[in-house]
């Protein structure tokens, strides 16, 4: 196959863009651009006010939105951290929020400050065993409840594959395996 000149000068301009790159940035600079961080005030803010990581609220919105304030999933969670409309109607009524309505929770601000407060509150509920706090989050506090009530998993990181829930199994691995990348590579 041959290939055109046009062809190879664009192919030799990109390999040579692509090596100019690779020297100039480092390795987490490069991955500053697959993990990003927006509403980084907002998001601190909200951590430090509910005892929270950043890094960690920072994971989940990348895993449940990848950063997208509209995202709708088909189940009707919304917004950045994917609150689903009778979750966000119960905690915006807890941090007082006067004329809350669902599309609220397409407000960067209410979502985050509605998401940070929780998981706080998950956390708290289970003992700060992040596994279960993040399947609460994903699948359901009184599910969480109930397994582990029942014994059908015990809560440790070492266990997902007991859930009884594949997404939630997913969904664990998958939110710790940013956080651990976030911590990695934004903590000094």
């Amino acid at each position: 196959m041959i290939i055109s000149l046009d062809w190879r000068k664009i192919i030799l301009i990109t390999l040579a863009t692509l090596l100019i790159i690779s020297i100039t940035t480092t390795h987490k600079d490069l991955l500053k651009m697959i993990y990003p961080i927006y509403y980084e005030n907002l998001v601190f803010e909200t951590a430090a006010e509910d005892n929270i990581d950043p890094y960690l609220l920072l994971s989940i919105i990348y895993v449940e939105s990848k950063f997208n304030p509209e995202a709708v999933s088909d189940q009707g969670a919304r917004g950045l951290m994917q609150i689903m409309p009778q979750t966000g109607d119960w905690v915006a009524n807890n941090l007082g929020y006067q004329n809350f309505e669902i599309s609220d929770l397409y407000d960067p601000e209410i979502n985050i400050k509605c998401g940070g407060w929780y998981l706080a509150r998950l956390k708290e509920e289970f003992d700060n065993r992040l596994p279960v706090v993040l399947a609460a989050y994903n699948g359901g506090q009184g599910n969480v409840g109930q397994w582990l009530e029942n014994e059908r998993w015990d809560g440790k990181h070492e266990t997902l594959d007991s859930i009884p829930f594949a997404e939630t199994r997913g969904y664990v691995e998958k939110v710790m395996k940013i956080y651990q990348r976030y911590q990695y590579i934004y903590k000094e």
